[in-house]
């Protein structure tokens, strides 16, 4: 029976790493079967964990023995050839940055430039490949708040909680939300790391939720319909008759 020569301290360690973080599958599976088969496990052990052919362990055992890491790796031209060239690739990618939920407009695109015909698996697969996940479009502000006065609040308030945190009064922070009546935000492919937005529209149905929340989770929720005016006063909430709030 077949197995690897005893393999070093240092082998065993560099084989380890390779198992748990190369980013190629094959040669993971490659360094796990090599530290099998030091531990002891035999070649059709290994063929029925991983469900791969005796031959093929057998030959990587081989190559460890006359060519050590290098024959961890797949040699260049290897495997199929890609579906798009360099430059369709290229384009591919200029086409899901304009149409990042449409891989049917985007498939069409590609042929009108390149009479190059692709499925959208094709397109899902180089998306994929390319770090990109499947997630919601996340709004944003329609303008970003000043630095200055940014930097200015957060001092503020980093003062009041200093308070808060001594006893010397109770913290609330108050804001007003709105969950809208109209089609919801969607779904795109976007790059891992990365999040693509959409301005806030105000001219859209929504109901409008007033809240004042502690910094313990203390949620004190009122669901309100525009217009109100809301005033402080004596520290206790009103609604009178002529649709104002009283704080």
């Amino acid at each position: 029976m077949k197995y690897v020569t005893p393999l070093h301290e240092a082998e065993i360690q560099t084989l380890h790493d390779r198992h748990r973080y190369h980013p190629s599958r094959r040669t993971r599976i490659r360094a796990h079967s090599l530290l099998l088969s030091h531990q002891g496990f035999s070649i059709p052990r290994i063929t029925q964990i991983y469900q791969v052919d005796r031959r093929s362990v057998s030959a990587w055992i081989d190559r460890w023995q006359t060519q050590g890491f290098v024959g961890f790796y797949d040699q260049p031209g290897a495997g199929r050839r890609p579906t798009l060239s360099a430059d369709e690739q290229q384009k591919v990618q200029q086409y899901l940055q304009q149409y990042p939920k449409d891989f049917k407009h985007v498939v069409h695109k590609l042929e009108q430039e390149t009479s190059q015909q692709v499925s959208t698996k094709t397109i899902k697969r180089f998306r994929k490949k390319s770090r990109s996940i499947w997630k919601r479009i996340r709004k944003s502000p329609v303008q970003s708040p000043d630095p200055q006065k940014y930097e200015r609040s957060k001092d503020f308030m980093h003062r009041w909680q200093q308070r808060e945190a001594a006893g010397a009064c109770d913290l609330w922070y108050f804001d007003v939300t709105g969950f809208c009546f109209t089609p919801c935000l969607p779904y795109a492919w976007q790059p891992r790391g990365t999040v693509m937005e959409v301005p806030t529209s105000s001219h859209s149905r929504r109901l409008n939720v007033l809240g004042f929340l502690q910094r313990n989770n203390d949620l004190v929720p009122y669901m309100i319909s525009p217009p109100y005016t809301f005033f402080l006063l004596n520290g206790d909430m009103e609604l009178y008759r002529n649709r104002h709030f009283f704080i």
